[in-house]
């Protein structure tokens, strides 16, 4: 039994609020959520395919850039792709392409990882266009656009990597 902090009457060890007053109890081993500082990677679309580089690469998105990192092999067999897609992953199978390891990790941290990896300003960007590519059951192919020449990459053509490119170059992607 303890004392409520509020009014001091005693309470049970297990119960969050007084039941006297209604205070909440205060608790030691309750964690404080601190938001992050910085720059923080919000969402990761994979298993992407540049043009001229070899390797399937992840693009992790900030509210900066885009960071594309390489991942080591991807499986290539349609079925597993789409099991891995629905969320079935099998044991062993992909033990190189855990991409959620990127949200724990800082944008400068993801580019040291491969010496392979490189980022993209979102400011450096003129324009996105986004095709639809037949295909292997279906793709997006993304033409980047910026001052320094262009990027072309597929992406799986499903709803959460289009609606990602839109929402990162906002009013600059057509299709």
């Amino acid at each position: 039994m303890t004392n409520c902090g509020s009014c001091g009457k005693t309470i049970a060890d297990d119960m969050r609020f007084c039941p006297y007053c209604g205070q909440p109890v205060a608790a030691e081993e309750m964690e404080r959520f601190e938001p992050s500082k910085g720059e923080v990677i919000t969402a990761v679309a994979h298993p992407a395919r540049i043009e001229g580089r070899t390797g399937t690469f992840a693009l992790a998105f900030t509210h900066e850039r885009v960071l594309f990192a390489r991942l080591d092999d991807v499986i290539s067999d349609k079925a597993k792709e789409d099991l891995l897609r629905s969320g079935i992953f099998l044991p062993g199978s992909m033990a190189g392409a855990n991409v959620s390891r990127f949200y724990e990790m800082s944008p400068s941290e993801v580019l040291a990882e491969d010496q392979g990896n490189f980022h993209l300003d979102n400011s450096d960007v003129d324009s996105v266009r986004l095709a639809y590519d037949s295909d292997e059951g279906g793709r997006y192919v993304v033409t980047i656009r910026t001052g320094d020449g262009r990027i072309v990459l597929t992406l799986p053509y499903d709803r959460y990597c289009r609606d990602l490119l839109f929402r990162q170059y906002e009013g600059r992607v057509t299709w």
